[in-house]
């Protein structure tokens, strides 16, 4: 047998981590609001501008009013662009999301989400790497439990949403925590100082937040990362793709935390992630839960059949149950091969299994 990226070896792969993780046939609005509001309603769901329990945040959600469907929503990261996204889901209304926009629509959707096949309705659009990637119900909690099932995190520790909701990073940083039944604390991190004076005040457990405005915070906001020394547990940070392997253990040795990458895309999801159990400075990590990553010929992206050590680099391909169910803005293909997404990115990988994106 061929062996792929996702082969990582036995010994090497995080202990007592799943390689596949199953996804519940479940909407959003059920895995995410509704359970937490049945067992846990007084704990704080969001909290950023102003503070939501569960109890209260589902409770808002049944009572708005119906969202017009297909609507723009603002992927500004705020507890009323989080309600707004959780309420057209409940909907089944169709979402589009973009920075800097408010709400808008006209059309009412009676799309019935707790039938089965809704659950894979394209209903979320973002902006992908090559076009605008449309997301289920289905492969929205896919890349969230996926993550979750790979890092394990502590469900009584918080986490700090920072990124925009219009975004892959975004998206799994508020969903993740609330499947979890964790509270998700809100505030852009536009800029080093309001990132860490957030984690300085809210004392979350995990933040996601891009690999360069962390650094950036390190050289920036000294005195204020000094304040968030010990808080987190870990640190993740996104990358588009090479990195600085130094960048990691400064942002690491800065917070005295686990400071791990993270590589995706707006239509798979997240890909590879260093764990914190095992990972080295200058790869970005192993593939996930659930993701199976295949080396493949750049040329017409066929699967390389020989050990992935035995070759120099190659396309990274994918798939898994995250993976978006298709272009909104295109109707060709040629974005996948046999099922499997083309990246477009090249890396390569050691003898561990652990991967190292390369220079285009």
């Amino acid at each position: 047998m061929p062996k792929t990226i996702a082969i990582t070896p036995s010994w090497y792969w995080p202990e007592s981590v799943d390689r596949v993780a199953g996804i519940p046939p479940f909407a959003v609005h059920e895995l995410c609001v509704l359970r937490h509001a049945r067992d846990k309603a007084d704990q704080p769901a969001l909290i950023g501008d102003q503070a939501l329990t569960f109890g209260q945040l589902a409770e808002r959600i049944s009572s708005e009013a119906p969202t017009a469907a297909p609507v723009t929503l603002s992927g500004e990261p705020t507890v009323e662009a989080v309600v707004a996204l959780l309420n057209a889901l409940a909907r089944g209304t169709r979402i589009s999301l973009e920075s800097g926009t408010g709400a808008t629509g006209t059309e009412a959707s009676q799309t019935p989400i707790n039938a089965e096949q809704a659950l894979d309705e394209p209903l979320v659009s973002i902006k992908g790497k090559g076009g605008i990637a449309a997301h289920s119900h289905r492969s929205l909690m896919a890349a969230a439990i996926s993550l979750a099932t790979f890092l394990q995190p502590d469900p009584q520790r918080a986490w700090l949403l920072s990124r925009p909701l219009d975004t892959w990073e975004g998206l799994v940083s508020l969903l993740l925590p609330l499947y979890l039944g964790s509270t998700v604390v809100i505030q852009s991190d536009a800029d080093a100082e309001a990132f860490t004076q957030a984690i300085s005040e809210h004392q979350p457990g995990y933040a996601f937040t891009d690999l360069a405005l962390a650094v950036s915070s390190t050289r920036d906001a000294k005195r204020a990362v000094r304040k968030c020394r010990d808080v987190l547990n870990a640190m993740l940070l996104s990358t588009p793709g090479v990195f600085e392997p130094g960048d990691r253990a400064r942002v690491g040795k800065a917070y005295r935390c686990d400071a791990l990458t993270v590589y995706g895309l707006a239509e798979t999801g997240v890909i590879f992630a260093a764990h914190p159990q095992w990972y080295v400075d200058e790869s970005i990590g192993i593939p996930i839960t659930n993701a199976h990553v295949v080396p493949a010929d750049p040329r017409d992206s066929s699967p390389i059949q020989t050990l992935w050590e035995l070759v120099e680099s190659a396309e990274v391909t994918v798939k898994g149950p995250s993976l978006m169910k298709g272009y909104e803005d295109r109707n060709d293909t040629d974005y996948l091969a046999d099922g499997r997404f083309r990246t477009g990115v090249i890396a390569s990988s050691d003898a561990n299994g652990m991967i190292y994106i390369l220079p285009e």
